[in-house]
C-alpha cells in the first residue's frame, strides 16, 4: 500500500467519523435533514479545509474527492429516515471516547503530513496538526449554539493533538520508519484523548476561574 493510499484511507476514515459526530449532534438539536447534512459537512470538512487554506492546497480536499459529499448526503438521508442506519450511528456514537479519539488522531495525522509536504517549520507543523484535528468540532459547536469544547476549561482535545504532533516530529527526527512514527503519534493522541474523555482527566483550570467564583460569592454576600 502506497503512502498516498494510506493518507487517503486515514482521511476517509476521519471524515466518516466526524460526519457521524455531526449527524448525532444535529439529532440532539432536533434539526431537519438539511441541518443534519450541513452539520455533518461542517464537522467533517472544517479542519481539513482550514488545513488546506494554511498550506496553500488547491483544490480543497473535499473538492478533489467530491464523492465524500455524496456519501455523507446518502448517510444523512438514511440517518434521518431509516431507523436501522440511525441505530447503527447511535451505537457508533455511544462509543464516544473511542470514536472521538479516533477522529482526532486521524485528522491530526493528515494535518501533520500536509504541513510536512509543504516544508513548514516544526512548530507550525504541530499547530496545523492541532487545527486539522480540532477545527471541525469548533465549527460544529458554534453552528449548534454551544461553547466549543476546545475552549472549555480542562479540555485535553488540543493538548492531545499537540502532544501527538511532537511525538511524530521527534520520532521522525530520529530517523524512525514512517509507519512507526505515525503509529506512535496515533497511539499518543488516542491514549491521551481516550483517558481524558473516559475518566474525565482535565488540564488545570486557569487561575481566574476559582477567583471569579470567589468574587461572585463576595458580591452576593
Amino acid at each position: 500500500m502506497t503512502a498516498a493510499a494510506i493518507r487517503t484511507a486515514l482521511e476517509a476514515a476521519a471524515v466518516l467519523l466526524y460526519a457521524v459526530d455531526g449527524m448525532m449532534t444535529a439529532a440532539r438539536k432536533r434539526m431537519d435533514v438539511v441541518g443534519t447534512y450541513s452539520l455533518a459537512v461542517v464537522t467533517a470538512f472544517g479542519g481539513g479545509t482550514l488545513r488546506d487554506l494554511l498550506v496553500g492546497q488547491r483544490p480543497f480536499f473535499w473538492v478533489a474527492r467530491w464523492h465524500y459529499l455524496v456519501v455523507i448526503a446518502a448517510l444523512c438521508v438514511g440517518f434521518c429516515y431509516q431507523p436501522a442506519i440511525r441505530a447503527f450511528a447511535s451505537l457508533l456514537y455511544r462509543s464516544g471516547a473511542v470514536v472521538d479519539a479516533l477522529g482526532l488522531a486521524l485528522f491530526t495525522l493528515t494535518g501533520i503530513d500536509a504541513a510536512l509536504q509543504a516544508n513548514l517549520p516544526a512548530f507550525v507543523v504541530s499547530l496545523i496538526g492541532v487545527i486539522t484535528g480540532t477545527f471541525g468540532g469548533v465549527l460544529r459547536d458554534v453552528c449548534s449554539g454551544e461553547v466549543p469544547e476546545l475552549f472549555r476549561p480542562g479540555s485535553l482535545n488540543a493538548l492531545s493533538a499537540f502532544a501527538g504532533s511532537w511525538v511524530y516530529l521527534g520520532a521522525r527526527a530520529l530517523g524512525w520508519h514512517g509507519l512507526v512514527v505515525a503509529g506512535l503519534s496515533f497511539a499518543t493522541i488516542m491514549t491521551l484523548r481516550f483517558v481524558s474523555v473516559r475518566w474525565d482527566v482535565r488540564a488545570p483550570d486557569p487561575v481566574w476561574l476559582p477567583r471569579r467564583g470567589n468574587d461572585a460569592g463576595d458580591r452576593d454576600a
